[in-house]
């Protein structure tokens, strides 16, 4: 199994810039993978023992690509708005974080197939569950996303003049709702689960949108050498049916 290394930075992080491709990664001995590591399950830091590790369905995914490569692979945790910008400075080889395939996106990355599909939800507290039974009532909500998330996007084609509240760690959007800090949050299924489960007072509403979620998809430098996508796709290919599982697995970790 590949061994790991993990680093944590802030925003894209320092150190000079790295060649990327399947060459230099091979070179090196080590696949450098971008993410931010608070998205549970996906991504997440599990304490125990005394040790802190990162785990998450896409650490899973990350470990076979490293594996199909031949190498060890090494964690760069960083916040989201600072994953693409590390892709581009050759500071990371490919971002594994959830990422969906955006046009905005696509412009400053390649991307793999999709391996993984999910909706979005709002969430609220359970007070105030039934002011939010249609999507009028959004339109001046406030609403808590991950900043340069998919829902971002969603909220500002739906509902342009919706007060919007930035967060960098889903933890820190669940908390800002429970604590009365907005009025709802936009996040997907799996994630508005585990919110929920750490929140009593917040609750799922029937209000969905899922037709800008394009799904989760790896990141890869612009104009990528082909062997490279050809491995990553490969690897997605063979284990794209495990995923919903390795997702199921990782909530156990999870309080």
């Amino acid at each position: 199994m590949a061994l790991i290394l993990v680093l944590a930075l802030s925003g894209c992080g320092n150190g000079g810039e790295k060649k990327t491709g399947v060459k230099a990664i091979k070179s090196r001995g080590t696949l450098v993978v971008g993410l931010m590591a608070a998205t549970p399950p996906y991504e997440f830091h599990y304490s125990h023992d005394g040790k802190n590790e990162i785990k998450g369905s896409d650490i899973e995914l990350i470990k076979r690509i490293a594996k199909k490569l031949g190498v060890n692979y090494q964690i760069k945790d960083m916040d989201f708005d600072g994953l693409l910008p590390a892709l581009q400075s050759g500071k990371v080889d490919i971002l594994v974080s959830a990422m969906s395939p955006t046009e905005t996106r696509e412009k400053a990355a390649d991307f793999s197939k999709v391996y993984f599909k999910s909706t979005n939800v709002f969430v609220v507290r359970k007070s105030e569950l039934s002011k939010y039974q249609k999507p009028s009532v959004l339109k001046n909500a406030t609403v808590g996303v991950i900043n340069s998330s998919v829902q971002q996007q969603v909220m500002q084609k739906y509902f342009p003049k919706a007060p919007l509240k930035l967060f960098g760690k889903n933890t820190d959007l669940a908390l800002a709702l429970a604590h009365n800090k907005m009025d709802a949050m936009l996040v997907d299924v799996p994630t508005a689960a585990l919110a929920i489960k750490a929140n009593p007072l917040l609750v799922q509403t029937n209000l969905k949108y899922n037709d800008d979620s394009a799904g989760a998809a790896i990141a890869l430098p612009k104009n990528s050498d082909k062997e490279l996508m050809k491995a990553v796709n490969s690897v997605i290919d063979q284990y794209k049916p495990q995923y919903s599982q390795w997702v199921l697995d990782n909530v156990k970790y999870l309080k």
